[in-house]
């Protein structure tokens, strides 16, 4: 008869059979011959079963003794695939390129807008790279355009909200009654033409200028010389010696005289005659 050192050596080797062939090797813990969890990627059929492998839209990301896989995430419109569900692993999503992830887990999107002189950088704004612009209709920064490529030259630079003007330098000479004035214009690649300020209209500010500024002098000159004259006038007033009031002699009392009688001496009584 076998001892019971050999009879426990046969049972364990026995049981590690039954595990492997059983119950599979995709078992993570087991107890009394039963698979109690799973590797990553499978789940339990039964109490006590096998680790079966998850279906194609089911992954296990960790040991488990579920009986059934977890479901994987669906990146449809708004959102893209960044990798895609495996047995082990999720689907990871993230937003079209516009728009910007609402959550850590980006289960929706809302859109982004940038500025001009900018472009949507996965789900912010970044400014636009140098020689490049956008003027806020455009998803992403357009290059300036290449004036020598056009066969003209720059006569507008660029910058982050908008592109370069290129053009042709042409001459014209303008004649005049006194003398022959050159202008310069430019033609644009559109066929507008950009004239330099003429002389006239620079005269016709000068003059304005000039003459606005005479005016003023003029006005102060003439009102410092008013207060000199007003002071001078108010210096001669204090010098003229003021009017001495002469009171009129009394005269020698106020009783009214009556006229004497011609005849003097007293009055003779006055007769009748018969």
């Amino acid at each position: 008869m076998m001892d019971a050192m050999t009879w426990s050596l046969l049972s364990g080797v026995f049981q590690i059979l039954y595990i492997h062939v059983v119950l599979g090797n995709n078992c993570h813990t087991f107890k009394d011959s039963c698979c109690t969890h799973c590797n990553p990627g499978f789940y339990l059929t039964q109490n006590c079963g096998k680790c079966v492998q998850c279906p194609v839209r089911g992954y296990a990301d960790k040991p488990n003794d579920r009986y059934r896989c977890k479901l994987c995430n669906r990146c449809e419109e708004p959102l893209t695939y960044v990798s895609t569900c495996t047995s082990t692993r999720d689907a990871v999503c993230t937003c079209t390129a516009g728009k910007k992830c609402k959550d850590e887990k980006c289960s929706q999107c809302t859109s982004v807008q940038c500025l001009a002189g900018q472009q949507r950088d996965g789900e912010g704004c970044s400014n636009c790279p140098q020689g490049t612009f956008n003027d806020g209709t455009k998803l992403t920064c357009t290059p300036w355009k290449n004036c020598s490529a056009l066969g003209g030259k720059i006569i507008a630079l660029g910058n982050l909200t908008s592109d370069v003007v290129c053009g042709t330098p042409t001459t014209t000479v303008t004649p005049s009654s006194s003398s022959a004035t050159s202008t310069t214009s430019i033609t644009t690649k559109m066929g507008k033409v950009i004239r330099p300020p003429s002389e006239e209209s620079n005269l016709h500010v000068i003059y304005i200028v000039v003459s606005s500024s005479l005016g003023l002098l003029l006005i102060a000159i003439c009102v410092a010389c008013r207060q000199k004259l007003m002071e001078k006038v108010k210096q001669v007033c204090q010098k003229i010696p003021k009017p001495v009031v002469k009171q009129a002699e009394e005269e020698d009392g106020c009783s009214c005289h009556y006229p004497e009688e011609e005849n003097g001496g007293e009055t003779e009584p006055m007769t009748l005659e018969a």
